[in-house]
């Protein structure tokens, strides 16, 4: 892996296992000093940032100096998961907002229009973002977001704090 961008991933030809490689997330908002001071702390450590996108960066280092995480890392391990849980909570509520815009745009079309069949094709439309939208919360984000709370408990167990 040499690069990569929004669903764009490059690669060369290499040796099999030379290299191994990890999704982190970066702080959201974080200037771009801290993220710097934080790409040099893991070129430090012998990780090589191979691409970022958003809030996630690719990070890669050679096979044979073992692997990113400890398994007895907890901590580590929990600053992840957190950061994850807390970009999926924002996640939902960017999607929350996003249909309720359609739903406002919608009903302002609604009561601007004299034109009965559009008032009718506006209600259909409202009816099928509102329902579509709450199965996509339900499916995807609601068992996405109790998985990452469960791992956090987890991880918090293992840690000994209690709450």
């Amino acid at each position: 892996l040499t690069a990569v961008g929004f669903c764009r991933y490059i690669f060369r030809r290499g040796n099999e296992g030379e290299f191994i490689y990890k999704l982190d997330m970066v702080e959201r908002g974080e200037s771009d000093e801290v993220k710097e001071s934080y790409f040099n702390f893991l070129s430090d450590c012998g990780m090589r940032v191979v691409g970022e996108f958003k809030d996630w960066i690719y990070l890669q280092k050679p096979a044979s100096e073992g692997p990113f995480d400890k398994k007895n890392d907890t901590y580590a391990r929990l600053r992840h998961v957190n950061k994850v849980y807390s970009f999926s909570l924002r996640t939902v509520c960017n999607l929350l907002r996003l249909f309720a815009g359609i739903m406002v745009v919608l009903i302002l079309l609604q009561l601007l229009s004299n034109n009965v069949s559009l008032s009718e094709f506006c209600n259909g439309v409202m009816l099928g973002v509102g329902v579509s939208s709450l199965i996509a919360l339900v499916i995807i984000w609601v068992p996405i977001v109790n998985k990452l709370r469960c791992q956090v408990n987890k991880l918090i167990d293992d840690i000994g704090v209690n709450l």
